[in-house]
């Protein structure tokens, strides 16, 4: 399994934004961009319902992970089933997304967490941005890796991630083609349920290469 190093030696300690939120508070982590001219590259955001017994966030099945590479419309393999509107979800319905898009012009992708129906036992939602080359296609998608792309966040002109939770306060706000411009993957924070019973998000923004396979295996 390959280990990657998600911190970088110069990294700030995590500040952990503690919120007065209620297990049923939802959270929204909405992204856009706008790729330059001689780029095509797409962004996606990830999440997981995963399990956090003090040794790090785990995730035990393919149906607890929301990425477009977990689709049925975009993989065989695929766990999650593709609706009409392209929106998907996970069983639970805890985590849902709008639906992948690939095209410029700063259009948006949202995906939502609600915290009062992610699986049981569920205690932590990592949230993850990756980007890569758009042209390829399904077939492409199929392989489930993004091993042969050569995309980062600087190639994107603007590409910005903004997390909110369910009255509009903004908890995260990433510029991604400035901040992680050198990387392809950043891993923005986590929705954890505090010890009280409440949902909060926590803030870690670090970036590094991979492709989303990378991720996983530091969760599984």
């Amino acid at each position: 399994m390959l280990t990657l190093n998600l911190q970088k030696p110069d990294a700030a300690p995590v500040r952990r934004l503690q919120l007065s939120l209620s297990k049923g508070a939802r959270f929204s982590v909405k992204v856009a961009w706008d790729c330059k001219a001689e780029h095509q590259d797409d962004v996606d955001v990830h999440a997981l319902e995963a399990v956090n017994r003090g040794q790090g966030a785990k995730v035990a099945a393919l149906e607890n992970i929301l990425s477009t590479y977990n689709t049925t419309r975009m993989s065989r393999t695929g766990a999650l089933r593709t609706d009409a509107d392209g929106s998907f979800a996970t069983p639970s319905g805890g985590l849902s997304h709008s639906g992948d898009i690939r095209v410029q012009g700063r259009e948006a992708e949202v995906l939502t967490i609600d915290g009062s129906k992610v699986a049981p036992g569920v205690n932590e939602i990592p949230i993850f941005a990756t980007v890569h080359k758009a042209d390829h296609g399904e077939a492409h998608e199929q392989a489930h890796g993004d091993d042969d792309d050569e995309a980062a966040f600087a190639d994107i002109d603007i590409c910005t991630v903004t997390i909110s939770d369910d009255a509009g306060k903004v908890l995260g706000e990433y510029r991604l083609s400035d901040e992680f411009g050198e990387f392809n993957v950043v891993q923005l924070g986590s929705v954890m349920l505090a010890a009280g019973g409440g949902w909060e998000y926590v803030p870690v923004g670090v970036g590094f290469m991979g492709d989303f396979n990378d991720v996983l295996g530091n969760f599984c």
